[in-house]
């Protein structure tokens, strides 16, 4: 059983309630992807003027990759922050050598989070015959 506090009024539509409850994933996810991929974490600065900047940079790579991501996401569904990053690397000169090695490691983790997403689903109890199903 899961729990939230919501700092809303009690009359509060239940879809409204759900709708908040699902936009948390996102969120929290968005915060991976800034602490992994851009660097959120790794500051080293004494004043809070070099922590916006750094902060700022921060959020222009994301954005940048976000917009990579659904910019190429009608072809790849599963596509992450982090594969936009190797499909980066990949054009500069790095470890990755050539598109089939990119298309092979993009591959494998594509498999491993969809292993993940089932793995998921089938961990999860059946919902109650009586469940209300917000669409």
């Amino acid at each position: 059983m899961k729990f939230t506090a919501l700092q809303r009024a009690p009359d509060t539509p239940l879809r409204e309630l759900a709708r908040m409850q699902a936009q948390r994933h996102f969120i929290e996810r968005a915060f991976e992807n800034a602490k992994g991929c851009c660097g959120m974490a790794d500051y080293q600065v004494r004043k809070w003027r070099a922590w916006y900047n750094h902060m700022a940079l921060v959020c222009v790579a994301l954005l940048f990759l976000v917009k990579e991501r659904r910019q190429h996401s009608p072809y790849a569904e599963l596509l992450s922050c982090a594969d936009v990053v190797d499909m980066l690397v990949a054009q500069l000169p790095v470890k990755i050598h050539g598109r089939e090695d990119l298309v092979r490691i993009i591959a494998e983790r594509h498999a491993r989070r969809q292993s993940a997403r089932d793995s998921a689903y089938r961990r999860q109890p059946p919902a109650p015959k009586n469940a209300i199903r917000i669409c």
